[in-house]
């Protein structure tokens, strides 16, 4: 690790304590104060009616793992976790979002220890205050989804990467918390996965193998002779598969982004820093001068960081290689486990079956390595850059721009692009960001530099704020509901439809009605009935079999908010 003067060590971390006090104090306040949408609503250990929900309740630790294995397309290991966390803090709307806030917390601190090292103190303290107040880093730390989770793991591990690479302390520890963290990221998000490439990729290229390569390795397959941060990330490889097969049982077309330049130009602008939002009426966004500034700036942060001139940093020497029994048995442990999970799947066996040879294939991460190493090394130029160039700076720059291109060019093929997913990659882009003003040469121009890019920052948590967090406001419409609801009146949803989700959330215990509305009626004539709908500005009325079932009956009042309303009517006999 770079060694900085006592002084810039400790105001720089002083600096960073501070913005992770800001990034707690955003995080929690009005954590609340949103609707919880429908996604939220697939945390497990909720309430929900039994026959008509969407998803539906799972209120035990079996119920909760059949269903996020057979049909929740998202990694298991969040859902698992927040079960057991539900089970302690409840199912309150503070409680389902409280992990993702101290997840988004504490990833300032961490995008300190990554900036530090990738371009010195200074930068790490200003990427910290950078993310704590990251407006769409902000949002996502309030929802009850994996994204803030998943940027942490990206991070973290990361931290624990270059901290093993370059430390000399505790790298036991270190090693095993980093294959931990990149298993705990893949059980979190999809986009892991790609975090996870670029760590290799990085590790490939800056890492010189301890033995020569030789083409009888390919048939061998020695797990020895590179350095152990490779075997360790093939270990985690082998750890991280079964959910890979899972990935490949559930895939389905995603709720994405369609391809477009759009979504490119908003990543770019420091990670979707004011990305537009559909979800509000009209649709969130700055003007589009702003926008083309914004981007303007953005770029130009990263023309800055590209020149700044590289700081060499040889890696610490290989302290040895792993036991054998480690890799050989993960490997063997974790193909038992997924045949098993291919063989209990409702479809795709002979596809699931194919993954499962994932961890076998693992075992020659570090044999391709040191091929891939003899190949480059035939370059003259490969050992004076790997000497020069390539260091903590380079993992940065694969995370936040050569992955999301990557990426954004597959997406031409194949449906993967969503800002919440991209999440992952914006710390490091901030980094960069921050890293960038370490290029300015003059004092009071960097200082400069440093306070625009917090106040631009800064402005942005007021406009994330704006967001509505669903496209539609279920907590409003039953606050309207509640002053006129009474205990036997009937409300009429549609059948197992996930847009009535979060309304069994707020209201557990309505006689609700979501079948044969017409026998309904004549089972009680007298009831007052509430028809609840999902209009839109394309839709502002919803004719359906529920409003032909009332024809006869009359409409005394109306709630309405944001995309939902709740009409109440009476029998002819009342009315």
């Amino acid at each position: 690790m770079p060694k900085y003067g006592s002084s810039g060590r400790s105001w720089s971390v002083w600096v960073a304590l501070v913005a992770v006090s800001v990034a707690f104090v955003l995080r929690l306040h009005d954590l609340d104060l949103r609707t919880i949408s429908h996604p939220e609503v697939y945390v497990p250990g909720i309430p929900l009616p039994t026959e008509i929900s969407v998803p539906p309740p799972r209120l035990t630790l079996r119920e909760a793992i059949t269903m996020h294995f057979h049909d929740e397309p998202h990694p298991m290991g969040w859902y698992l976790a927040m079960f057991g966390w539900t089970q302690i803090a409840g199912v309150s709307e503070w409680a389902l979002r409280f992990p993702s806030a101290v997840f988004g917390a504490v990833s300032v601190w961490v995008s300190f220890l990554v900036g530090r090292r990738a371009f010195g103190p200074a930068a790490g303290a200003l990427a910290a205050v950078l993310l704590a107040l990251h407006g769409f880093h902000l949002f996502w730390s309030q929802v009850a989804r994996m994204y803030a989770a998943g940027a942490f793991w990206g991070l973290v591990s990361a931290a624990l990467l270059l901290a093993f690479v370059y430390g000399e302390r505790w790298r036991g520890w270190i090693g095993a918390f980093y294959v931990a963290s990149l298993v705990a990221g893949a059980q979190t998000i999809e986009l892991m996965w790609p975090v996870i490439g670029m760590q290799i990729l990085w590790a490939g290229l800056v890492l010189p193998s301890a033995v020569p390569f030789r083409p009888a390795a390919l048939w061998r397959l020695p797990f020895a002779g590179v350095h152990p941060a490779i075997q360790l990330q093939a270990v985690a490889l082998m750890l991280s598969a079964p959910e890979l097969l899972h990935s490949a049982y559930r895939m389905r077309p995603g709720a994405v982004e369609e391809q477009g330049l759009t979504f490119l130009e908003e990543y770019t602008s420091f990670g979707f820093l004011f990305g537009h939002d559909v979800a509000a009426i009209p649709t969130l966004a700055i003007p589009g001068p702003a926008a083309a500034v914004l981007l303007a700036i953005a770029v130009g942060t990263l023309i800055l960081a590209f020149r700044v001139p590289a700081v060499c940093q040889r890696p610490t020497p290989a302290a040895g290689d792993l036991p054998r029994w480690l890799p050989f048995g993960a490997a063997a442990s974790m193909t038992v486990l997924m045949v098993w999970m291919a063989l209990i799947a409702h479809r795709r066996t002979g596809a699931l079956l194919i993954v499962s040879a994932g961890p076998v294939l693992a075992l020659a991460l570090p044999v391709v390595v040191r091929a891939v190493e003899a190949g480059l090394r035939r370059w003259s130029r490969f050992e004076p850059w790997r000497r020069q160039v390539a260091g903590p700076r380079l993992l940065v720059w694969l995370v936040a721009v050569v992955a999301p291109v990557i990426l954004f060019v597959l997406s031409a093929k194949v449906a993967i692009l969503a800002s919440r997913a991209f999440l992952v990659f914006v710390p490091f882009l901030v980094i960069l960001a921050a890293g960038s003003v370490t290029g300015i040469a003059r004092v009071w121009p960097r200082r400069a530099a440093a306070v625009a890019l917090v106040a631009l920052f800064a402005a942005s948590v007021p406009y994330s704020f704006e967001k509505p967090g669903s496209p539609r406001d279920y907590k409003a419409l039953v606050a309207g509901m509640r002053p006129q609801l009474r205990a036997d009146d009937l409300i009429f949803v549609l059948d197992k439809r996930w847009e009535e989700a979060p309304l069994y959330y707020y209201l557990p215990d309505a006689r609700y009605i979501h079948i044969d509305y017409p026998a309904a009626l004549l089972a009680d004539p007298g009831a007052r009935v509430w028809l609840v709908t999902w209009p839109s500005p394309f839709r502002p009325v919803i004719d359906d079999a529920r409003r032909e079932a009332l024809a006869s009956y009359g409409k005394v009042g109306v709630v309405t908010a944001l995309r939902a309303s709740a009409e109440l009517f009476l029998p002819p006999a009342v009315e």
